[in-house]
């Protein structure tokens, strides 16, 4: 069995947990499983940060595999309650990754706010192929780059900027605190990959764009602690949500 080490005991416990998960479901069918995110480049904090992983598996996830998945996920819940829609699974075949250029293809997905479900992917999805290729640590298998096909740091700015533009509509939609630092640290670290052309997590994008835009530093400041408590309450100050607003309208029209 693989000994999966990173600095954090739980996470350990976590992974090792879902790659033996997944080995049972999928058995010879399993072709590797990766750790990428905040966990591999830096700024991780076990007690926020979600668990971002791939599993590469050899065709697509049949319905049987699927049923054996969602009890799986709901057992390892069960074990570990404090990674409760933390957890995020790409389940995806080799050969969909290696054409996804040019032919859609169903992947199997779990995330934070979305159980389990059968999706399409395209090449909306060339920014995470890009961290995973780029970034992602084996836990189980080879090398992503023997899989998922050249992509040049250009094509990821590009798409990274197509997402945060998406913000400047989103934004107007915030209820919640937790909804609202979310957009705000996403428009962050967009800001901060079309800036550098490099990727890092939300807290780092933020405590750089608090020196970059220094007059939004408060501003950012909340939606760290927002995001930090998992603070889902109700907005209570229009004001706030303007400034939310403001930051993101500016960005997104000054630097993209």
């Amino acid at each position: 069995m693989e000994q999966i080490t990173f600095q954090y005991k739980d996470v350990d416990q976590l992974l090792q947990a879902l790659l033996e998960g997944h080995k049972r479901v999928f058995s010879d069918k399993l072709l590797g499983y990766y750790a990428y995110g905040s966990l591999v480049w830096g700024d991780f904090d076990e007690h926020t940060s979600d668990i971002d992983t791939l599993c590469l598996i050899g065709s697509e996830v049949t319905a049987e595999e699927l049923t054996l998945l969602r009890a799986m996920h709901e057992e390892i819940i069960r074990k570990y309650p404090e990674w409760d829609n933390r957890i995020e699974v790409h389940y995806a075949p080799a050969e969909g990754l290696k054409r996804f250029r040019t032919v859609a293809f169903n992947m199997a997905n779990i995330s934070p706010g979305e159980p389990l479900h059968m999706i399409a992917a395209d090449t909306e999805w060339i920014d995470e192929w890009y961290l995973v290729r780029e970034y992602a640590v084996p836990l189980f298998g080879g090398d992503p780059k023997e899989v998922i096909p050249y992509i040049s740091s250009e094509e990821f700015v590009k798409q990274i900027k197509g997402y945060a533009l998406g913000f400047r509509d989103r934004i107007k939609t915030c209820k919640d605190g937790y909804s609202q630092a979310y957009a705000i640290l996403t428009v962050c670290r967009a800001l901060y990959t079309v800036r550098t052309g490099k990727q890092t997590s939300k807290p780092a994008a933020a405590k750089w764009a608090m020196e970059f835009l220094p007059k939004y530093s408060g501003l950012l400041e909340d939606a760290l602690a927002r995001r930090r408590e998992r603070d889902f309450s109700t907005l209570d100050s229009s004001e706030n949500h303007a400034l939310a607003e403001e930051f993101v309208n500016y960005v997104l029209n000054t630097f993209f």
